[in-house]
C-alpha cells in the first residue's frame, strides 16, 4: 500500500477563508488541535494537546513550515509515531467550490499507528474544517483517553430521530458513509451487511425504529454495535456503543474510526443530499473497505 495519503474535500468557502482557518492560531484551535501557535514569518506550525494523536505537549508539538503561499498551500513537517512525516495542504478553486487536498507522506515505523489511524484522523479533521467554516461545532477525538475496551461515542445531531435512523438502516444511505455494498432486512434476525470482505456486521439483534439498532459483528470474538437515538426539541442525541471487548484490549484504531463514522452520520443528516465525505485515493484491492460514495468519486482525484 502507498505511504503517501491523498485525501481531499470540497468546501463552499473561499480560498482566503480556508487558508485563514489553516494558519490562524485561534481558528486552528477551534477545529484541528486543542492548542495552536502559528507564525508564518517564523515558519512555525505548532499544535499540541489531547485532540492530536500521541497527545504532544507544547515542547514536543513543534512543526516547522517548509513552504507556504497564502490562499494556495501549506507544507509542514510532523514527527508522528517517531517518524518525520511531511503534510502538504493545497487549496484550489473549482467552479463554485474550493478543493482542499491533503497529501501526507507518512512512512511510519511504528506499526501501532497504522495507515488507517492517519486516514481516520484526516477524515475527521477535514469534516471539522467544513463545520468550522460553516459555523458548526466540531466533533473532537480525545487521544488522551485509555483507548481500551468497549467504544462509546455520543454526538448531538441537528435533525429528527427518523432522519438519523434512516442513515443507519437504509442501504442507499449506508453507502454514503460506511457501506461499499449494503444489504438490510429490517427485522430482528434479518440480514445487515455493508459489503466488507473481512469483518463487518451480519444480522440485526435489536430493532426499535427511530430509537435503537443493534447488529452482530462476528469474528474471533463476537462483538455488538448498538446505536441509541433520543430526540428532543428537533435534535437527536446519537450514541454508539461497540461492546464485547476485554477491558484491557487495545481498541485505539476503532475508537477513532467509529468517531469518524458517527461524525459522518451527523453531517449527512445536517447537510442533506448535497453532503459528500472527504475522498481518499483508495489503495488497489481495497474498494470493499470504503463507502460507495468515496469509490464513486475516485475519478475526481
Amino acid at each position: 500500500m502507498e505511504n503517501t495519503f491523498h485525501i481531499q474535500i470540497k468546501l463552499k468557502a473561499m480560498p482566503e477563508a480556508i487558508f485563514h482557518a489553516l494558519t490562524d492560531s485561534t481558528a486552528l484551535a477551534g477545529w484541528f488541535a486543542e492548542f495552536a501557535a502559528v507564525s508564518l514569518n517564523e515558519k512555525s506550525y505548532d499544535f499540541w494537546g489531547r485532540f492530536t494523536p500521541e497527545t504532544p505537549t507544547q515542547d514536543t508539538g513543534h512543526h516547522p513550515i517548509l513552504e507556504f503561499e497564502p490562499a494556495k498551500h501549506l507544507k509542514f513537517k510532523w514527527n508522528l509515531a517517531k517518524t518525520d512525516t511531511i503534510a502538504h495542504m493545497q487549496i484550489e478553486k473549482r467552479d463554485q467550490q474550493t478543493l482542499v487536498i491533503v497529501k501526507h507522506d507518512a512512512e511510519l515505523q511504528n506499526t501501532d499507528f497504522s495507515r488507517y489511524s492517519v486516514e481516520d484522523f484526516w477524515f475527521l479533521s477535514l469534516e471539522n474544517l467544513r463545520r468550522h467554516l460553516d459555523g458548526k461545532a466540531p466533533v473532537r477525538c480525545d487521544f488522551s483517553g485509555p483507548m481500551k475496551g468497549d467504544i462509546r461515542h455520543t454526538v448531538e445531531v441537528d435533525g429528527s430521530a427518523q432522519a438519523v435512523f434512516d442513515t443507519l438502516i437504509k442501504p442507499e444511505q449506508l453507502q454514503r458513509w460506511i457501506a461499499s455494498n449494503a444489504s438490510v432486512e429490517q427485522v430482528v434476525g434479518g440480514r445487515y451487511e455493508i459489503g466488507w470482505e473481512h469483518g463487518g456486521p451480519t444480522k440485526i439483534l435489536e430493532l426499535v425504529p427511530n430509537q435503537k439498532l443493534s447488529t452482530l459483528w462476528p469474528g474471533e470474538q463476537d462483538t455488538v454495535v448498538t446505536w441509541t437515538l433520543e430526540e428532543s426539541g428537533g435534535k437527536t442525541r446519537l450514541t454508539i456503543v461497540h461492546s464485547g471487548f476485554a477491558p484491557d484490549q487495545d481498541t485505539g484504531g476503532l475508537q477513532v474510526g467509529w468517531l469518524n463514522f458517527t461524525s459522518w452520520v451527523k453531517s449527512l443528516v445536517e447537510y442533506g443530499e448535497d453532503w459528500q465525505p472527504a475522498t481518499v485515493k483508495i489503495p488497489e484491492g481495497f474498494k470493499w473497505l470504503y463507502p460507495a460514495s468515496i469509490y464513486a468519486a475516485q475519478n475526481e482525484i
